[in-house]
């Protein structure tokens, strides 16, 4: 971080690094899917009662990824600046030009969620940043650039292909929202050999949203930075919070999701082991603190150290009858979320819930 953290802002940084997300989550063990499987699956489609067939969503790459809760807290300006560093870094570009050299690291850990392939592969120290002249600054990466190039193209082909094999044509942004967020729960196992590394700080720089999108693998910090970043893609806004538990023991990293207007809190790695239900999806303030009894004052929102729980209050209810469903489906022929007290969608219909 390019910013001096207080101690419990330290305390969740720490944490978050070198802890496991708790005794919750646990791996999946069916629906995964391979990189190589995912790479190469075709589009799928449906057929609605009519008998008309309705196509998967065909999906351009977006370059340009950031919350409109950055955009609040630091302005237009640095929107437009970050944009152009992700373009340079996409190019494989030797500089950038920044109107202020403060911002660098700011954009170096936020593309942690919203452009991962660059906090992976192009890096810096703050005391490294190097100027070259007329407000341009030199970018360093991990791999020559022809390879490096390569892996862009994988990576972008890659969040093409997991958006594909989610969404549909015509889905509503809440229907995106659900899909990806059934489908990363069936695609995604814990890592525990990684949770439970003897020195994680020696793998660290591989514990990364990219690579749970490149993997079908991965711990909190990545999961929910994976998530978040495909929201983004079709258009959801959404963000990483760090939490910690009450008894300060335990960290966690979830994802913070726009609905309708509205924040709320969802669990990827949590609902890893519940992907039938909607456990973790939608929750409040009061249900997220619940759910892991987390000191919720801590809960700290994206990487750069300056958005925190008091800044930002989840507190509509609205999704609360989906944390006791069984199972459910997505209607996309009415735009409806269809709740179930059956393990098969088979049962007592509980609730409805419009995705319009």
């Amino acid at each position: 971080m390019n910013k001096k953290l207080n101690a419990a802002a330290a305390l969740v940084a720490a944490l978050l690094l070198l802890t496991s997300c708790g005794e919750a989550a646990v791996s999946n063990t069916d629906g995964s899917s391979s990189i190589s499987d995912i790479a190469t699956e075709s589009s799928f489609s449906e057929t609605d009662s009519s008998g008309a067939e309705r196509k998967a969503y065909d999906h351009t790459f977006n370059p340009h990824c950031l919350s409109q809760i950055y955009i609040d807290k630091y302005g237009k300006d640095f929107e437009e600046n970050y944009y152009r560093y992700c373009d340079a870094i996409l190019t494989g570009a030797e500089t950038v030009k920044c109107d202020k050299k403060e911002w660098l690291p700011l954009f170096r850990d936020i593309s942690r969620i919203y452009l991962p392939i660059a906090n992976r592969y192009c890096y810096f120290f703050d005391e490294d940043i190097t100027s070259v002249g007329d407000g341009e600054y030199k970018l360093s990466y991990g791999l020559p650039k022809d390879e490096f190039l390569k892996k862009v193209d994988e990576f972008e082909e890659r969040i093409e292909s997991l958006i594909e094999r989610a969404c549909m044509e015509g889905d509503t942004p809440f229907e995106m929202t659900l899909a990806l967020y059934k489908s990363e729960s069936e695609r995604l196992t814990y890592d525990y050999d990684a949770a439970e590394e003897d020195n994680l700080s020696s793998v660290a720089q591989d514990l990364s949203p990219y690579r749970a999108l490149m993997t079908d693998t991965g711990i909190c910090q990545e999961i929910a930075g994976a998530y978040a970043y495909l929201l983004m893609q079709v258009g959801v806004d959404a963000i990483t919070c760090g939490g910690l538990t009450k008894d300060s023991t335990t960290s966690h990293e979830w994802t913070v999701v726009m609905i309708d207007g509205k924040y709320y809190h969802c669990d990827l790695t949590f609902q890893l082991n519940e992907h039938a239900t909607l456990r973790y999806f939608g929750m409040d303030d009061s249900q997220r603190e619940l759910e892991g009894n987390w000191d919720m004052q801590y809960n700290n929102y994206g990487m750069t150290n300056d958005i925190w729980y008091k800044d930002l209050k989840l507190e509509d209810k609205r999704f609360e009858p989906l944390w006791t469903i069984t199972s459910y489906k997505i209607d996309r022929e009415s735009h409806k979320l269809c709740c179930y007290d059956s393990y098969d969608c088979t049962g007592n219909l509980v609730v409805e819930i419009p995705l319009e």
